[in-house]
């Protein structure tokens, strides 16, 4: 029997080979990523079948990309996120000393890296051990309000309502000192793939 070909399923496999493509991987390289078998993969490519939402789920985590840019069915397509003044996605950042909540602003990830945006206030009696970070990819930092001193690697730099600080991630980095009452601080950071 004739395996039949539906719009679904072509614009699927379209969209799929595409992403693959973007991020130079083979179908055997991906099959290893995501779990999903090679045939499976060239099957879903070819819009010979009808994926089940398991498979495609394994498949965009293996490309780094969210479920629905499964059915993006054109290049033009792209997530967009418009946060208003005051809103975000309430977060948590959790550490064995330290927690304190953040708004998240906007996070992206595609082939070329990952991006993620948040609002963060701390106060100075929640501050204990302050995490620190290290990473690839780069840094900015723009104070809202309040003072502290924030270290890049050997360096500290005394923050202030209005400063900025931009840097390379690999350098460790975080809040050392919180100087006033709290702060509140925006930061954008990238990563590669």
């Amino acid at each position: 029997m004739q395996d039949k070909k539906t719009e679904p399923e072509l614009e699927i496999g379209r969209t799929l080979q595409r992403l693959r493509q973007e991020r130079q991987l083979t179908v055997t390289e991906l099959a290893a990523q995501s779990k999903v078998s090679a045939p499976m993969i060239s099957r879903i490519e070819n819009g010979h079948v009808s994926p089940s939402l398991g498979t495609l789920h394994a498949l965009a985590d293996a490309l780094s990309v969210s479920l629905m840019a499964m059915f993006s069915h054109t290049d033009t397509t792209s997530d967009v996120h418009h946060v208003q003044a005051g809103t975000g996605l309430r977060s948590r950042r959790i550490t064995p000393d330290h927690a304190h909540d953040y708004l998240l602003l906007g996070k992206h990830s595609g082939p070329s890296g990952s991006f993620q945006s948040a609002r963060i206030r701390i106060s100075k009696q929640d501050q204990r051990k302050l995490p620190n970070y290290q990473h690839e990819g780069y840094v900015f930092i723009y104070m809202i309000e309040g003072s502290a001193i924030y270290g890049c690697g050997t360096e500290e730099f005394q923050m202030s309502e209005g400063d900025t600080l931009s840097f390379d991630a690999k350098l460790p980095h975080g809040v050392r000192v919180i100087l006033s009452d709290e702060i509140e601080f925006v930061t954008v950071s990238t990563r590669p793939h």
